[in-house]
């Protein structure tokens, strides 16, 4: 029975541990943000963490993830009674490409500069609402596959 036992829990290991992924950066992504990439980054490891996805990239028989922003770019919707742009649309798309797995997200966020004293904060939040909102579709789609 131990025999059995240990058999069954080596081959689930064996299985599991081959279930491993490694999240890169593709070339070629025009973000020269590194707050932009580094989130993205993030989001997309906590998405395969919540769907029970094993992250490694020093296994040799981890499967690579490759992650590129396809489209990063606000446009102006609102302007003041002074007739400069204070609300925009900031759009952001997310490509995921697991060997023969292609996944394209695509999310849009509202933000405001009312007083532009603030910055890019406002724009960061932004990006921030609209890659968690695309993080919770990347796990729906981890779970489903």
């Amino acid at each position: 029975m131990k025999i059995i036992l240990s058999a069954f829990l080596l081959c689930f290991g064996l299985l599991a541990y081959a279930n491993s992924f490694c999240i890169r950066e593709e070339e070629g992504t025009f973000i020269d943000d590194p707050y932009i990439d580094e989130y993205a980054i993030k989001s997309v490891e906590k998405a395969f963490l919540e769907a029970h996805k094993n992250l490694d990239c020093d296994s040799k028989s981890s499967k690579t993830v490759y992650m590129k922003i396809t489209n990063f770019g606000a446009s102006p919707i609102g302007y003041s009674i002074y007739q400069r742009a204070n609300n925009y649309m900031l759009t952001v798309s997310l490509e995921l490409d697991i060997g023969k797995k292609h996944f394209n997200y695509t999310q849009v966020s509202y933000y405001s500069l009312p007083t532009g004293g603030e910055g890019d904060i406002p724009k960061r939040q932004a990006f921030e609402d609209a890659m968690d909102r695309i993080k919770d579709m990347i796990v729906e789609d981890l779970l489903k596959w």
